[in-house]
């Protein structure tokens, strides 16, 4: 296009080249802009656009002046390569800027019609199908009185469209102290509990809060202190669960905070042999943990 844009211009030439640029000269712009169009011929009109060439820093700065003086472009390019590839490229710019300024040009010259677009539908990826996290925190467990400091590896999973699911909790506290009759701290106990059941969530934004029931199971391990024999047991301990968490999600990780009540049913005794004394676990425990977790919160 830009060549049959020379060519009808260099037909009936109406631009007039000068200036004090010696590479390329205006002569050697004048000669390339022949080259390209294989002509020669010149038919002067009235209204004459003016090119000034000037050489500075190494740039090749060119203007376009209408018949009255007025600026009607410039531009500055790199002179790199030859004077001839800079030739070139001057003559190019001023066949376009001919082509935009000069009615007789860009009436003159009809332009291609583009190939059509084809336009290609992007289909949305895939929705993922569930939601899950993952996290750990630190937990005070509170009974009997006393709190003692521990730590909880939760886990949830469910459907991403859905509000139930299933969630996990492995918590373990350090050791508490339960007195046996009239002989305070006589026993020490720590407990692992694992807590497993169905969870409903509401909220699907940044903001969510869980609510979680299941049954429980857990690891009880006792042991006597400061007595002139002393023995330890470790057995094993059902009971049922229930709390809620609170969750703030950012990307694919969220902060978290949750209470939860642990509740041991039956009658488990604390005896110390030969002395009479007796005394009984508590059955209920209270744990409040916060922390971090990794997953998918849509």
């Amino acid at each position: 296009m830009i060549a049959a844009l020379v060519a009808l211009w260099l037909a009936n030439p109406l631009l007039d080249l000068g200036g004090d640029s010696t590479c390329p000269t205006p002569a050697e712009v004048r000669d390339r802009l022949a080259q390209l169009s294989g002509s020669t011929t010149a038919h002067p009109r009235s209204e004459q656009h003016r090119a000034y060439l000037s050489s500075t820093d190494g740039m090749v700065h060119v203007e376009l002046l209408a018949p009255d003086g007025r600026l009607l472009a410039e531009r500055t390019l790199d002179r790199t390569g030859s004077c001839a590839d800079v030739a070139e490229a001057v003559a190019v710019v001023l066949s376009t800027w001919e082509a935009e300024f000069n009615p007789n040009v860009a009436t003159s010259v009809v332009l291609p019609t583009p190939a059509p677009c084809e336009v290609e539908e992007v289909k949305p990826p895939p929705a993922p199908s569930l939601r899950f996290d993952v996290g750990i925190g630190l937990l005070a467990s509170i009974t009997g009185g006393e709190f003692v400091p521990g730590a909880t590896v939760a886990a949830s999973l469910s459907p991403a469209h859905g509000q139930l699911g299933l969630a996990l909790a492995l918590s373990a506290s350090s050791t508490h102290s339960q007195s046996v009759g009239s002989l305070t701290g006589a026993a020490h106990w720590s407990r692992v509990a694992l807590v497993a059941g169905p969870q409903y969530r509401l909220g699907r934004g940044a903001t969510m809060l869980d609510f979680h029931a299941g049954g429980v199971v857990a690891l009880l391990h006792i042991e006597g202190v400061g007595l002139p024999s002393t023995t330890s047991d470790t057995s094993a301990q059902l009971g049922i669960g229930a709390g809620l968490r609170g969750i703030w999600a950012w990307n694919n990780a969220a902060g978290w905070i949750g209470l939860d009540l642990l509740a041991y049913p039956g009658h488990d005794y604390l005896e110390i042999g030969g002395l009479g004394e007796r005394g009984q676990l508590p059955h209920l425990e209270v744990q409040i943990a916060s922390g971090l977790s990794l997953g998918r919160f849509p």
